[in-house]
C-alpha cells in the first residue's frame, strides 16, 4: 500500500550539513541572470549560508567542517534553483504525446474528459501519479500545481504519492457541474462538499511538501452557484485557487453566452470572490487591457503554458505586455494539452512564443523575452504566482533548499567544448538539456534524484 511504501522508502537525505563549492546560477527579481562562483551551505532543510568562495575557510571554521566535505562541482556543473510548474494536469500524463489534432473544446470531450474519468479507479490512478510524479522530479521539477480529477480519493492518492516521492506540490481537486460528461460531472453540492473533504484531507497529512488548491476546471463547466461557493471556501482557509482562463476564442464566445451579466471572461472569477494573491489562471491568452488590470489589482497572476497554446492551436500569450502590466506570471507545462511535462520544453517554447510575435513587424517593435527570462519564469516568476517567493525559486539565505546539480556531460549535445563562457553554459541548458542533465534533485534537502 502506499502507507507501507512511505515507512519502507528509502529516502536519501543530506546531512545535517552540506557544503557546495562551484557556480551558482539563479534569476535576480528584475528577471536578469545571476551568476556567481561561490559556497552554498544547507543545513536540514534550508541553504543557511550564500557567499563568494574567499568565505570557504570561514565558513568551514564557523560550522566545523572539513575540506573533503566539500561537494566541488567541476566545471561542466552548476547548481540552480529547482523548478516550479505552475500548471500541469497529473490526470492527463497517459496522453502525453498524444491526442492533438484537435483544438481545446473538442480535445477535451474526445481525449481528455475519457482519460480523467477512468482515474476514478484508484489503483489506475496510483499507477499513473506515480508515474507522472516520478518523471516531472526527473525532470527537474521541485514544485508542481496539479490538476486532479473530479474523484477525492483519487487525488488523495496524488496527494500521499508526491509526500511518498518527496516533491512539493499543490494539489486540486478539479470541479465540473455543468457542461460536463455524464460520466465526469458532480452537482453543485456534491462538488463542495468534496472539496471541503479534500482541503481537510490534505491539511490533515501535517506535510510541509503539499498543500490544497481550490480548482474549479473553468467558466464552461462550473455554475456561478460552484465558483462561488469554492470562492468562500478558498477564503476561509487561505488557501490558493487554480483555473483557466482565456485560452482559446471558443471558449470566451462560450463564456459569454453562459455568462452574461459580466463584461468580460475575468470579471465572472471576479464576481465569484476567486481572485486573490494565491490565484494561478492559466493560459490568459485572449485578454484585453481591462482584464489585466483586474488580475494586477487583485494580486493573481497567470500560469503561461506555450506548449498546450502551440499544440491545441488556442492562441499566443504576450509575457512582455503581462509584464509591462505588473502581472505575476509562471511557467506550466500544461501536461497534456503541452505534450511534454519538462518544465525545459516549457522554457524552450515561451522563447519561441515570444519570437513569434515579431512576424510581420518592424523589427524594434516587439523585444522578444530571452533564455534568461524564461529561466526567471520557471523559478522565481513561478514561485511569486504562488505566493511563495520568499521560501523558493532561488538560491537565497532562508529558502528551502529546492536545488539541481545540473552536470552538461549529460548527453552529447549539451557536452561544452571550451571555449564556453558561464553565461553559455546557462543559454546552452535551456535550449538542448533534458532529464539527462538533472543529475541531482535535492527538495527540502532530501535528495530525491542521485
Amino acid at each position: 500500500s502506499l502507507l507501507q511504501e512511505r515507512k519502507s522508502k528509502l529516502i536519501l537525505r543530506m546531512s545535517k550539513l552540506a557544503i557546495f563549492q562551484g557556480l551558482l546560477v539563479d534569476s535576480n527579481p528584475d528577471w536578469s541572470l545571476r551568476l556567481e562562483k561561490g559556497i552554498l551551505l544547507v543545513e536540514n532543510d534550508r541553504i543557511v549560508k550564500r557567499a563568494p568562495v574567499s568565505a570557504l575557510s570561514s565558513i568551514l571554521a564557523k560550522y566545523c567542517l572539513k575540506e573533503e566535505e566539500i561537494i566541488t562541482l567541476t566545471d561542466s556543473q552548476f547548481l540552480l534553483p529547482g523548478l516550479i510548474d505552475s500548471h500541469i494536469h497529473a490526470s492527463q500524463f497517459p496522453n502525453a504525446g498524444l491526442a492533438l489534432d484537435l483544438t481545446l473544446l473538442d480535445w477535451l470531450e474526445k481525449y481528455t474528459f475519457p482519460t480523467e474519468a477512468g482515474l476514478e479507479d484508484i489503483v489506475k490512478a496510483e499507477q499513473v501519479y506515480t508515474r507522472c510524479v516520478r518523471t516531472t522530479l526527473g525532470c527537474g521539477t521541485t514544485t508542481a500545481c496539479y490538476f486532479a480529477t473530479i474523484h477525492r480519493q483519487s487525488t488523495e492518492i496524488l496527494a500521499q504519492v508526491c509526500v511518498n516521492e518527496g516533491q512539493r506540490a499543490l494539489i486540486g481537486k478539479v470541479c465540473m457541474d455543468r457542461n460536463s460528461p455524464e460520466n465526469y460531472c458532480e452537482t453543485t453540492d456534491c462538488s463542495l462538499s468534496e472539496s471541503k473533504q479534500i482541503v481537510q484531507s490534505i491539511l490533515n497529512m501535517d506535510s510541509d511538501l503539499v498543500k490544497p488548491v481550490i480548482t474549479p476546471r473553468f467558466v464552461p463547466t462550473c455554475s456561478r452557484e460552484l465558483m462561488t461557493g469554492l470562492g468562500s471556501l478558498a477564503a476561509k482557509h487561505n488557501l490558493h485557487i487554480q483555473t483557466h482562463l482565456g485560452e482559446n476564442l471558443r471558449e470566451c464566445d462560450w463564456v459569454r453566452q453562459l455568462e452574461p451579466d459580466c463584461k468580460t471572461y475575468t470579471s465572472v472569477y471576479q464576481k465569484s470572490n476567486l481572485l486573490g494573491p494565491r490565484t494561478i489562471l492559466a493560459h490568459c491568452c485572449h485578454l484585453d487591457d481591462t482584464e489585466l488590470e483586474i488580475i494586477k489589482e487583485a494580486g493573481a497572476g497567470v500560469a503561461h503554458c506555450p506548449n498546450s497554446n502551440f499544440s491545441l492551436k488556442s492562441g499566443i500569450c504576450d509575457v512582455r505586455r503581462l509584464k509591462h502590466a505588473g502581472v505575476k506570471i509562471g511557467l506550466g507545462t500544461d501536461c497534456s494539452g503541452g505534450y511534454s511535462p519538462s518544465m525545459l520544453n516549457a522554457m524552450r517554447h515561451a522563447v519561441m512564443a515570444s519570437n513569434t510575435l515579431t512576424f510581420g513587424k518592424p523589427e524594434s517593435s516587439h523585444q522578444p523575452i530571452q533564455f534568461s527570462d524564461a529561466l526567471f519564469l520557471a523559478t522565481r516568476g513561478g514561485a511569486a504566482l504562488l505566493d511563495m517567493e520568499q521560501e523558493i525559486g532561488a538560491l537565497e539565505e532562508g529558502m528551502l533548499a529546492d536545488v539541481l546539480l545540473v552536470d552538461m556531460k549529460g548527453h552529447g549535445a549539451t557536452s561544452l567544448f571550451g571555449h564556453e563562457t558561464e553565461t553559455d553554459l546557462v543559454h546552452k541548458f535551456v535550449f538542448l538539456a533534458d532529464d539527462r542533465n538533472i543529475a541531482q534533485v535535492w527538495v527540502a534537502g532530501q535528495k530525491v534524484k542521485d
